[in-house]
């Protein structure tokens, strides 16, 4: 059973548009004839319409080319058809209903993916193949419209693609800059916290010390003078960063916090594994690597909800590894909308990218997904 549905996956993946337009083409070729003659079908009905349907399936690979047969096909399948096509012939019409139809989607894959340049040319060439076939100018206003119809189609799809990728690409770096104020925020209390450390330490030398010489007390009384000038800055950019996010008066979490955070997720009923082997790191790698982990299980949760997820952490060199994968779901996700940006992945991969770091992530051959993010090992602070 598993092999079966295997196989008819696998058959529905490779069944594409192009596919099931080409089948509409040869039923629109066929059926009209057999329903409208009293003799029913002819062999040259389904020799034609097989012949129709192969620009279609060409089309994906080779497009000018298939444009091309198609072209000659309008020139040379209604001698070919004689009095033997379906209701068409008494409309004056000369080509069948899936010969049109398959010109018409070529036209529309042309607009949709070539240039306007090409686009107009294809068009007029095609409008001036259909005159040899038609008894009346009057007749070549159809053709026309529906030729410049389709061509019209294909280039509003196109135009409101290139729109929507613009759109994603904005909304992807607002996602990034709004990652990296909050990456700024985060290592500003990192900072000022090693900050403080340093003005309370020399303020408690001239005490611990007693019987410095004057130019090594000058020297401390410099020292603290700049980190209390450097505090007080770093305190004044933290009204600036969290002017919208409360006073930021928590400490940072790091990787000392990840087994607390998965234990909180555990909570929903995920299966989570962790694996973590790894000594004291930079306090502002330790804290990307907490986000991240913390980002890809909320990801896992709303995208495989039920699937099991491991996390590993560990050092290779001077390289932080993070790695955190999900299996498949096995129930309903909560956001199932394969179109809508991923701007969580967006905001992981800037945290790494800010650090100098590789990040990666996809699905797996298992039907899972997989995050991994290499952060390097720089700075001496660790935490």
């Amino acid at each position: 059973m598993e092999r079966l549905r295997g196989i008819r996956s696998a058959v529905a993946r490779r069944i594409t548009a192009t596919h099931l337009v080409a089948a509409l083409c040869f039923l629109l070729a066929v059926v009209p004839a057999y329903l409208y003659r009293p003799d029913g079908l002819h062999a040259v009905n389904l020799a034609c319409a097989a012949v129709t349907v192969v620009p279609v399936l060409l089309s994906a690979r080779y497009l000018l080319v298939s444009w091309f047969l198609s072209v000659l096909l309008l020139l040379l399948l209604p001698g070919a058809y004689g009095t033997r096509t379906g209701p068409e012939l008494d409309w004056g019409w000369p080509w069948t209903l899936g010969l049109t139809a398959a010109v018409g989607f070529l036209l529309y894959r042309v607009a949709l993916r070539l240039g306007t340049v090409v686009v107009v040319a294809v068009l007029a060439v095609t409008f001036v193949a259909t005159w040899p076939r038609l008894d009346d100018w009057g007749d070549a206003a159809l053709p026309g419209f529906l030729a410049t119809g389709a061509v019209l189609l294909g280039n509003a799809v196109r135009r409101r693609r290139e729109a929507d990728g613009l759109l994603r690409a904005e909304q992807t770096r607002l996602v990034a800059l709004e990652e990296r104020t909050r990456i700024a925020r985060e290592l500003h209390d990192v900072v000022s916290h090693h900050m403080s450390a340093l003005v309370l330490r020399t303020d408690a030398v001239s005490y611990r010390l007693p019987g410095l010489a004057p130019e090594v007390r000058d020297e401390l009384d410099v020292i603290q003078r700049m980190a209390r000038e450097g505090l007080t800055e770093m305190r004044r950019m933290l009204v600036v960063l969290r002017a919208d996010d409360g006073d930021g008066s928590a400490p940072q979490p790091g990787l000392s916090d990840v087994e607390s955070m998965v234990d909180r997720f555990r909570e929903t009923g995920t299966e989570i594994t962790l694996g973590v082997d790894v000594g004291p790191v930079p306090a502002g790698v330790g804290l990307s690597a907490y986000r991240i982990v913390q980002e890809a299980l909320s990801n896992s949760g709303r995208h495989a909800p039920g699937g099991a997820v491991s996390v590993v952490i560990g050092t290779s060199g001077d390289v932080l590894k993070v790695e955190v994968r999900n299996a498949s779901a096995t129930r309903p996700a909560l956001d199932d909308d394969p179109g809508r940006p991923r701007h969580g992945l967006a905001g992981m991969a800037e945290r790494v990218r800010v650090l100098g770091g590789g990040f990666t992530s996809g699905p797996t051959p298992d039907g899972g997904f997989a995050v991994v993010a290499d952060l390097p090992l720089h700075g001496e602070d660790t935490a």
